[in-house]
């Protein structure tokens, strides 16, 4: 099995030498870049198109929010998780509108961000469920956007949440006791009657209509 190649940007150096160290360490995990500021990073995953991205929200010479944009344009398949802090409300909700696949806070435990990083590489999402709630509770009101609950059948909506709550498609069949495959097309639907391409925008567009609430995991199942 390939190893995951993870990009590193952040324009403190101790921040990538500890960030380094840590990925490294992990059998599964290589670090094949780092950049000091938002230009470098784009340039550079341009060319190496990592698996995952770790992408500091505040950078010199571009912002994560514009870094992000671009290589959601341009490298779709290099997954971007956003490292943030609290006071970063505004610019965490533009960097998850333009394509990232999730954000931690700066002080998330190593083990935490170390299977955050295996989480996107196989396509799922990765959200801080404290933050979340202040940077959409800001903006789920300005949309015009009502909740509309009837848009979704019932097991769709049960899928929805478990997907807000970052259960993979296997954790949910588990939970919901259903198959893998069926699962598949409950996210499939939930895609399109979203209007979105994938997993993440689908998750963020359910919250701001006021449909599912990332907070937590609101299911009677459990995770194996």
């Amino acid at each position: 099995m390939d190893a995951i190649r993870v990009f590193i940007a952040d324009d403190h150096e101790l921040v990538r030498y500890a960030l380094r160290t840590m990925l490294e360490a992990e059998p599964d995990i290589e670090v094949v870049g780092e950049a000091s500021d938002g230009e470098e990073a784009a340039l550079l995953v341009r060319e190496i198109t990592p698996d995952v991205v770790l992408l500091d929200l505040r950078m010199p010479k571009m912002s994560g929010v514009e870094v992000c944009r671009e290589l959601h344009e341009t490298c779709p398949d290099s997954k971007v998780i956003v490292l943030t802090s609290f006071d970063d409300d505004e610019e965490v909700f533009g960097v998850l509108a333009n394509g990232a696949s999730g954000y931690l806070l700066k002080d998330t435990r190593p083990e935490t961000l170390v299977q955050a990083v295996r989480s996107v590489a196989d396509g799922q999402s990765v959200f801080d469920s404290k933050i979340a709630t202040r940077v959409i509770s800001g903006s789920r009101n300005d949309n015009g956007m009502p909740p509309e609950r009837n848009l979704l059948s019932d097991r769709e909506m049960e899928v929805l949440r478990l997907m807000a709550a970052g259960m993979s498609n296997k954790e949910i069949g588990r939970a919901l006791w259903i198959g893998e495959t069926t699962v598949k097309t409950h996210v499939s639907h939930i895609l399109r009657k979203l209007g979105q391409s994938d997993r993440t925008q689908a998750v963020l567009a359910a919250v701001q209509m006021g449909i599912v609430s990332l907070e937590s995991r609101e299911t009677g199942g459990s995770k194996a």
